[in-house]
């Protein structure tokens, strides 16, 4: 099995580049940060209706929506003033837009920092993940395992996936895997993809297939693309459970949507023993119904040049 390699989650697991400038990181006159580049509007929002726009919008931004980053510039002012005034949601909420989008580190760290004093899980995993990275800071791990027991103690799931990380390094330590794998089980069940593709993957190096296969499959239905091509071979191999062509296909197929073709490479032999309509089953599943056609036609013409056909 292709092990994906081992990582920190940031302040909320998304990596989608940044916008451009939104509040620097120099003081202003009143010790408050000043934004830039932002249209300030005179409508105000209560707190609680503004909190839930900015967070959709910034989910929106995580799926590469610029219609949503563009009205996120209309409400950081507003989100910005109320951090200011200590409101922790808002620290936390404009502390992670700093950190992943905007990568204006000074920023993340202030508003984080004042969130993590104060209790907020999520500012603790975003301020522990800066610690991990070096990101505007001195690298410190142990304070940022420190951060991280404190999110996953108050039920963040990728605060838990963090700790379960650096647990798993611990080699030789029994007590710390057992509790590795039962931050990740924590985690997985809370719907966190990359939680369960990580303890599938230890599922399988410690030989319990059967196990390491329902795992995978539920990182694949909590989004994870990266657990499609090991749940394809164990299908197709049928390791951990029965052969399953179809699904197998259907993962190598999906792996596309992310312009991996790694899955198609492992197709062929598959391909070969699967009947028109389990192919275009699979390829309805992976909603790639164009290459299952294309699947079918070349394996026709293929048979067409067979000096038995």
């Amino acid at each position: 099995m292709a092990a994906t390699a081992a990582r920190c989650l940031p302040h909320g697991g998304r990596t989608c580049p940044g916008e451009g400038p939104v509040h620097s990181s120099a003081r202003g006159s009143r010790g408050r940060r000043e934004c830039v580049g932002w249209v300030r509007v005179d409508k105000r929002d209560d707190s609680a209706s503004l909190l839930e726009r900015a967070r959709s919008d910034l989910a929106g931004m995580g799926r590469g929506d610029a219609d949503a980053a563009d009205r996120m510039r209309a409400l950081v002012p507003d989100v910005q003033r109320r951090a200011d005034a200590g409101d922790v949601e808002f620290q936390e909420l404009l502390g992670g837009l700093a950190l992943e989008y905007i990568k204006d580190y000074p920023a993340a760290y202030h508003y984080l920092s004042s969130a993590a004093e104060a209790g907020h899980p999520g500012a603790q995993r975003g301020l522990g993940y800066m610690l991990v990275e070096g990101l505007g800071v001195p690298k410190d791990e142990a304070r940022a395992i420190r951060l991280f027991e404190a999110a996953a103690a108050r039920g963040d799931r990728a605060a838990k996936f963090n700790l379960a990380g650096f647990l798993l390094r611990e080699a030789g330590a029994p007590e710390s895997r057992a509790r590795a794998v039962r931050l990740l089980e924590e985690a997985s069940a809370a719907g966190l993809g990359v939680a369960s593709l990580r303890l599938g993957e230890t599922m399988f190096s410690e030989g319990d297939f059967v196990a390491s296969r329902r795992l995978l499959g539920r990182a694949v239905a909590q989004g994870s693309y990266d657990a499609l091509l090991n749940l394809g071979i164990m299908c197709r191999d049928g390791l951990g459970g029965g052969t399953d062509r179809e699904r197998a296909l259907s993962c190598f197929l999906k792996l596309l949507d992310v312009n991996n073709g790694d899955g198609i490479h492992e197709s062929h032999d598959v391909v070969a023993l699967m009947s028109d309509r389990q192919i275009r089953a699979a390829a309805l599943r992976a909603g790639r119904v164009a290459e299952g056609e294309g699947m079918i036609a070349g394996r026709r013409r293929r048979n067409a040049r067979r000096p038995d056909a």
